[in-house]
């Protein structure tokens, strides 16, 4: 909701008890910034021309607006936060009904509907009612007498935010609590559980179970663990899921139904599937469900025009230099940045413009701004960019530091609304220093607010909605309505209503609607009215609109008869991206044979992309045996065979890996038999088997002959020589050590040599190590460097190492920063001795001195190919820029317009602030590997560990002996040893460059 601060790099969180004690401060250096009045407001705006921006209600018709829902008659249920941001006890939080009486677009007539709140975040209107959202509660209220005050008070469930309520802190974090409830075309009612996560059940009361009766539903559920997830229900039965989300205020969907979050400096993000699909497959790992799809990056440019709040500038040179903990915002900016994107929202109104609709609004509550992205599509997926006459300027900006735009709405006239919690300071009371804080009135504003509207210029006023008494015709007929609050709302009251006699008018909408919104629409409540027969779902599945025939496939596919598996099949020739990718997700829902053709003509060539790819895959798995037939289709993507292979080797069926042997023929110069046998051996060795004990046969020492011949052969094409070379890590030892050792030789290219010392690492032979330091002299540095990544991964090549560098075959300074540490972390306490007495105690110190001592080096022209070397040495296994280096932490380019001052201070002193996706793993597998890198992501089968050098390792869950955070970083102190100040000043002049 409100802005929280970015981490730069990979870093360790320093307690503030690190620091020394706050700088003082004089409140004459913090001048008050004075508010403007409701009637001066609009002046303090700039708005994209064309537009103008209204004021629709102000203090004192509402206060501190942050959700907001209209129901049926156009009357407007505000959530007024009034606590924020440390008064929850104070239970200061309301609801407020605004009414337009007069029909001119303001607001005149204000009712507190409900009080008595601690930290209300969410509102939406349901059967006359309200449902409100205020942690640990999700309650429903309702006025039954019609006085405008709510006489029914309950809580429906219970549970959210407990996680971290129950922990030591026992602090909520208040701008991470469940918030933006939103309709969607499945019927339910979503909301983002944002960070503070909880398990979450419903309450049983009288009120609860005579709800369910009414619904339909008789049985409790189980408390659902939400932490990383967001959730919906059914507003009928009360049933609760958990949903795949994971932002932090603001949730929304866009007309064809696809859902989009923000979490502070990510400001826009799609979610691809949800995780119920991924969760039907137990031996595969999908990519991250949960996609960045802002062109300009998360931590995007935006363009304020008010001033930065004097606070905030001291408190950004004090992170800066060192003086308080925090992350150093924005590359040592004030702002210029995204720091809190709240309330993403996508626009589905009629009344801005056609170029408007599926246009995403998101609010930057720090920057006192509304920013614009347009969506297009990339694939399966989505990119979001600025329109090209907003590259410089934001949609809609102030001059007013109050302003604080933290939620929008679809309105029913077709307009954009927005709260505006119009507060004096907005920050995390957590962030503030005690120093700062103290000068601040946190409270300041709590008895002002005012809601907002975007209207095009000769907007033409329309009267108020008046859907409680209309129909199911009515309803019916306004689901093909261009407005789309008016599509959903008119959705909710058939849902509610459950009027049988609804079903033919919606049957023919679906028919012969020339809307494809209205025919999606009618789709959707046929589902709601339990009325979609096989007929109509086999005619959506041929609907001329994509998104007609996504949905009904999502519809036809769990039950699906054998007419319909048939049309279902038949959508893997769609010239649809989307459709093709929900059909991937519906195979273990065809019968198997039926699911496996389907499964190929996906997989054709230049038919499908990576989401496509790995969605079939996900899915194959869920079918049990069978998929080996696969190989023997033609005209499959080539790269999807290998993976294929992998998923065989993983179920382990011996009969389907069998199969997979048999295709698996030498041919000369091409490297998809050497692939394929990669793919299958490393299943294997995850379902704790080999391709030895799979092959008992031999079928494959052709194949391994061909291997050693190929591995050697320059004349073969490179993709072909490494696919080689990396089958003969799967081989015994003894036989493909004299041809991989050769390979490291200094004659052969840097790809072939990583390749082949990439398989030696494979082996478990105990002579590895051995191998590989009695030949250390022969070896480039940046061989060298890589070869101790190989011997890090084992406890006894560990150990090798270590002796190593006690006889000085190796020396210490050819371990880099973060091998160095790697090294320290063996598991005996002898080794540990051993290895401060060759590499020095860990200095206890703070760095700030160390930073404070290459300060001249920030006074010194560099030099930026000097630079590159440096970087090349020091960061680029773990950091990229400008096309080089490894994406294992942020792209530089990302920081690069931090200054010179900041990138010092994250160079020298990395382990300020730590994200809790860049924390440090260490994973030890049952069959002896030591692992450390950061976990990017996880399944219920797997692991993923990224590790430095951008490599990646999938450790299945069976093979798991532990896995335990490192509380720090894999970007190591200590990465300025040996650079004089011209080197820094070369490494932070390439940096900027």
């Amino acid at each position: 909701m409100i802005p929280r601060s970015l981490c730069f790099g990979l870093c360790l969180a320093w307690t503030a008890a690190a620091f020394a004690a706050e700088p003082s401060v004089d409140s004459t250096q913090l001048p008050r910034v004075p508010a403007t009045k409701p009637a001066n407001a609009i002046a303090t705006f700039k708005i994209k021309p064309g537009f103008r921006l209204e004021l629709v209600a102000a203090e004192p018709l509402v206060v501190d607006p942050i959700a907001l829902s209209f129901d049926e008659e156009g009357r407007l249920y505000v959530v007024e936060m009034r606590d924020y941001s440390e008064r929850r006890a104070e239970r200061l939080g309301r609801i407020r009904r605004l009414e337009d009486i007069d029909g001119d677009g303001r607001f005149d007539r204000s009712t507190v509907f409900a009080e008595n709140f601690a930290w209300p975040t969410a509102v939406f209107c349901w059967d006359g009612g309200v449902f409100v959202g205020a942690t640990p509660d999700l309650l429903y209220l309702k006025d039954t007498n019609g006085d405008g005050v709510a006489d029914v008070r309950e809580t429906i469930f219970t549970g959210f935010g407990n996680s971290l309520i129950t922990e030591a802190t026992n602090r909520l974090n208040v701008q991470a609590l469940l918030n933006s409830l939103n309709w969607s075309l499945d019927n339910r009612i979503h909301g983002a559980t944002s960070f503070n996560g909880g398990r979450v059940s419903l309450v049983d009361s009288a009120f609860t179970r005579a709800w369910r009766r009414r619904g339909g539903r008789a049985e409790n559920s189980p408390p659902l663990d939400l932490r990383g997830r967001d959730f919906s229900f059914d507003p009928r039965t009360l049933e609760l899921r958990a949903e795949t989300g994971g932002g932090q205020h603001g949730l929304s969907f866009d007309n064809q139904g696809r859902k989009f979050v923000c979490a502070n400096a990510n400001h826009l993000q799609l979610v691809m599937y949800e995780d119920r699909d991924a969760a039907r497959n137990s031996f595969g790992t999908l990519p991250r469900a949960l996609v960045d799809i802002a062109a300009d990056g998360g931590a995007a440019p935006v363009f304020r025009i008010s001033p930065d709040e004097p606070w905030r500038v001291l408190r950004t040179q004090w992170r800066v230099n060192g003086l308080v903990p925090g992350p150093i915002e924005g590359g040592g900016r004030a702002s210029g940045y995204f720091t809190g994107a709240t309330g993403a929202t996508i626009y589905r109104g009629d009344a801005l413009g056609e170029d408007f609709v599926g246009d995403a609004f998101i609010g930057d509550a720090g920057g006192n701004l509304v920013h614009r992205k347009k969506l297009r599509p990339v694939g399966t997926s989505l990119v979001a960019e600025r329109p090209a006459d907003e590259r410089d300027v934001e949609f809609l900006a102030s001059t007013d530091n109050w302003f604080r735009p933290v939620q929008f709405a679809n309105a029913p006239d077709g307009c954009l609304y927005l709260c505006d919690m119009y507060r004096e300071v907005i920050e995390h009371p957590w962030s503030l220093p005690e120093s700062l804080k103290k000068h601040l009135d946190l409270n300041s504003g709590s008895d002002r607010g005012r809601l907002y509207r975007v209207v095009k210029e000769k907007h033409q006023q329309r009267p108020p909605p008046r859907l409680r008494a209309a129909d199911s015709a009515t309803l019916v007929n306004l689901l093909e309505h261009p407005n789309g609050w008016h599509r959903d709302t008119a959705a909710r009251l058939l849902y509610e209503r459950r009027d049988a006699s609804a079903t033919p008018a919606l049957i023919a909408l679906l028919k012969e609607s020339s809307s494809p919104l209205g025919r999606l629409h009618a789709l959707c409540a046929l589902r709601g009215q339990d009325a979609l027969t096989p007929a109509l779902l086999a005619a959506a599945l041929k609907d001329r609109d994509a998104a007609v025939r996504q949905k009904a496939l999502r519809f036809a596919s769990p039950n699906a008869s054998n007419d319909l598996a048939s049309a279902i099949a038949a959508l893997a020739d769609d010239t649809d991206a989307g459709v093709r990718f929900q059909l991937a997700f519906a195979l273990p829902d065809l019968p198997k044979p039926l699911a496996l053709d389907t499964a190929a003509s996906l997989l054709r060539e230049g038919r499908s992309d990576d989401w496509t790819r790995a969605a079939v895959l996900n899915s194959l798995g869920s079918l049990g045996s069978g998929a080996a037939r696969l190989f023997t289709q033609s005209g499959l993507e080539p790269t999807f065979l290998p993976e294929l292979a992998r998923l065989i080797g993983v179920q382990n069926h011996p009969v389907e890996i069998t199969a997979v042997l048999d295709t698996v023929e030498p041919t000369r110069g091409s490297g998809r038999p050497f692939a394929i046998a990669v793919g299958l051996a490393e299943g294997l060795e995850r379902a704790g088997s080999s391709l030895s004990v799979a092959d008992g046969n031999g079928r494959l020492r052709p194949l391994f002959a061909s291997a050693r011949l190929g591995a050697t052969n320059q004349s073969w094409p490179n993709d072909a020589q490494i696919a080689a070379i990396q089958l003969l890590g799967f081989a015994p030892f003894a036989e493909a050590a004299p041809t991989l050792l050769a390979l490291l030789e200094a004659r052969h290219p840097r790809p072939v040599q990583t390749a082949a010392l990439q398989a030696l690492g494979r082996s478990r032979a105990p002579t590895v190590a051995d191998e590989l330091l009695k030949r250390w002299p022969e070896f480039s540095p940046v061989l060298r460097g890589e070869i101790v990544g190989v011997l890090l991964r084992r406890p006894e090549r560990m150990r090798a190492l270590l002796t190593a560098l006690e006889q000085g075959a190796v020396r210490a300074q050819e371990l880099s920063a973060a091998q160095q540490a790697a090294l320290r972390k063996l598991p005996d306490s002898v080794s540990r001795e051993r290895v401060e007495k060759v590499l020095g105690a860990v200095s206890g110190g703070l760095r700030q001195a160390v930073v404070e001592s290459y300060r001249p080096a920030l006074l010194l022209e560099g030099n930026v190919a000097n630079g590159r070397k440096h970087f090349q040495a020091r960061c680029a296994s773990c950091h990229r820029l400008g096309g080089e280096g490894q994406a294992l932490g942020p792209d530089l380019a990302t920081v690069k317009a931090a200054g010179k001052e900041k990138l010092l201070t994250n160079i020298v002193d990395p382990n300020r602030e730590v994200a809790a996706n860049y924390l440090s793993y260490l994973v030890e597998t049952k069959d002896g590997e030591s692992l450390l890198g950061l976990v990017s992501s996880e399944s219920a089968a797997s692991v993923t560990l990224r590790q430095a050098g951008g490599s990646e390792t999938v450790v299945s869950r069976a093979n798991l002996a532990s896995m335990r955070s490192q509380g720090a970083s894999l970007m190591p102190e200590g990465l300025e040893a040996g650079l004089s100040f011209q080197d820094m000043a070369d490494l932070l002049e390439f940096l900027v460059r």
